[in-house]
């Protein structure tokens, strides 16, 4: 889904909703919505909105003044739709992927996906194409499908997250730009998902600032179209390898992120002392206890950790110091 403002859109299913109500829109409003979503912010021409509106028809400006003036009704907010004297109309809000925690199955933390089995190898990971050109994810199914590669395809961002895939280990070949959002945004997405997947981007064109900003983001790779089908399956055979370890990687850290949610908060303050390096008296002291109570917390917090050493707790710790902000308070 795509959020502006209070709203938000679907263009594959052509649904608006607004707090969460339904819209009506009809056909040829929505294809004005569409039209000006696509542009992310730049102002529409009359005649551009008409051959995407109206193709092969000939309409007067009246019409397109009425689609606006419905949407804007529809919306409640007249300040939505910019009119742009003599130019055209530009959409007048931030739009936004919007992709709730639940649009990729439950919660992780609380409901962790299929794990990958232990003895499992890259070759059980999918590759995830998602590109708007036909043509394009025609021809990549078709090399996946010859290499026996489990795959996926989607036309868009949209339709990948509401596949709700519910796996740890998986590869993404994203196109950088897509007609409702760009492969980066889809990356920051993903990014808030906390989910793993290692990203091979795909463009028609590639700049070097749009390069180092996807690899600054974590991107695996960068690649232009159209690419060498050798050099690709190389790369694949090494990002999906990468997939299974991260994937392996993120589940513990969930699972670590699951015992930690089972203690008190003073219990959470005395984890920190202990492996602080803090003896039971240093800790009673800080925590205004005696030696037992702090012997009595340590000893809880090894079980409902089930950690059987120190060691094996500062390590948990590590985990736990690399993801506060995906922890909550009991």
């Amino acid at each position: 889904m795509i959020r502006i403002g209070k709203a938000q859109v679907s263009l594959e299913r052509r649904e608006v909703f607004l707090d969460g109500k339904p819209v009506p829109l009809g056909g040829r409003a929505f294809e004005v919505l569409a039209t000006l979503i696509k542009a992310k912010g730049r102002v529409v021409g009359k005649e551009e909105l008409f051959s995407q509106v109206w193709a092969g028809t000939v309409v007067e400006d009246n019409n397109l003044q009425v689609q606006v003036s419905l949407l804007r009704k529809a919306f409640g907010d007249r300040g939505l739709i910019q009119t742009v004297s003599r130019r055209g109309y530009r959409l007048a809000a931030d739009i936004v992927l919007d992709v709730p925690a639940t649009a990729l199955g439950q919660s992780p933390l609380a409901t962790p996906p299929e794990p990958l089995d232990e003895e499992s190898d890259h070759a059980s990971v999918p590759v995830l194409v998602v590109d708007d050109d036909p043509s394009v994810r025609t021809a990549l199914g078709r090399l996946l499908r010859s290499q026996d590669i489990p795959h996926q395809l989607f036309s868009s961002a949209e339709a990948l997250f509401d596949a709700r895939l519910n796996t740890s280990c998986a590869c993404l070949l994203l196109d950088m730009h897509l007609p409702e959002a760009s492969g980066l945004e889809v990356q920051e997405a993903l990014r808030r998902l906390d989910l793993p997947w290692p990203i091979v981007f795909m463009s028609g064109f590639g700049t070097v600032p749009m390069t180092v900003q996807a690899m600054r983001a974590g991107a695996v790779e960068f690649l232009t179209k159209p690419f060498d089908e050798g050099q690709l399956l190389t790369l694949l055979e090494a990002v999906r390898a990468r997939a299974v370890v991260q994937g392996r990687k993120w589940r513990h850290a969930r699972q670590v992120q699951a015992k930690y949610q089972q203690l008190t908060q003073r219990e959470r303050q005395v984890f920190s002392l202990v492996v602080g390096g803090l003896s039971h008296k240093e800790i009673a002291r800080e925590i205004g206890t005696s030696e037992v109570t702090t012997k009595v917390h340590k000893k809880n917090i090894m079980n409902k950790m089930q950690s059987r050493s120190l060691v094996e707790l500062v390590a948990m710790h590590n985990v736990i110091e690399a993801r506060p902000e995906r922890l909550s308070a009991p």
